[in-house]
């Protein structure tokens, strides 16, 4: 009998065992709601990247746009063109552009050397056309030049010594170009026989007559 009465209490402590260990199960609706928060996360930081980016674009768009407007020229940074000076502009200081000379300041004197009437005031003529306006003429020591003779004097520029020398030999037959020394004139002309002339002619000294003797009276010895 005391066998029976202890078997149902431990059975019953047996079956009592199992209900003090409880074991967990994780529930399916709180994986949905954690899964559904990061998905939530995920897009937020897309959609804050992308306007992050959006905002970084319009920025860099807009600088570059205002530094097309404010860039400067090709022609603002470059420096002026210089101009290269040749060994023959520092020999010889008359090679200035006729462009800055005044040719009323430059110094004439036109003499005839043929002897011909009115060959200085034809040349004057011919160089005030030119421009030249400070202009003297007169008469050369010599009246039997054939030639055209010009000197120039040394602060000439190249210039004027080309256009005169040029002029000349169109209207003279020969035509010789020589330093002036002269102090008074910057170009002395004299002039010798246009193209087509002839030498001016040279009257030929005639023999004046000789006195004839006069017979002179004899005295008569008187009777």
């Amino acid at each position: 009998m005391e066998e029976t009465q202890n078997q149902p209490q431990d059975f019953s402590q047996e079956v009592a065992q199992p209900q003090e260990s409880k074991v967990s199960f994780p529930t399916v609706g709180g994986e949905k709601k954690s899964g559904g928060a990061k998905t939530f996360l995920i897009i937020g930081i897309l959609v804050l990247v992308g306007v992050l980016g959006y905002v970084i674009y319009k920025s860099a768009s807009g600088k570059s746009s205002d530094m097309a407007l404010t860039e400067p020229t090709p022609y603002d940074n470059m420096a002026a063109p210089v101009e290269e000076t040749t060994p023959e502009s520092l020999a010889t200081p008359s090679s200035s552009p006729s462009a800055t000379v005044d040719k009323e300041d430059i110094k004439v004197q036109v003499q005839n050397g043929t002897g011909i009437t009115g060959e200085a005031a034809y040349l004057q003529t011919l160089l005030k056309g030119l421009g030249y306006t400070d202009i003297a003429v007169g008469n050369s020591v010599k009246q039997d030049m054939e030639e055209t003779q010009v000197s120039f004097g040394s602060s000439v520029p190249s210039s004027i010594v080309t256009e005169i020398t040029t002029k000349l030999n169109s209207v003279y037959e020969k035509v010789t170009k020589t330093s002036s020394t002269s102090t008074t004139y910057d170009i002395v002309i004299i002039t010798g026989l246009r193209k087509g002339a002839t030498p001016k002619a040279t009257a030929t000294p005639t023999a004046s007559a000789s006195p004839t003797p006069t017979a002179t009276p004899t005295s008569t010895p008187s009777n």
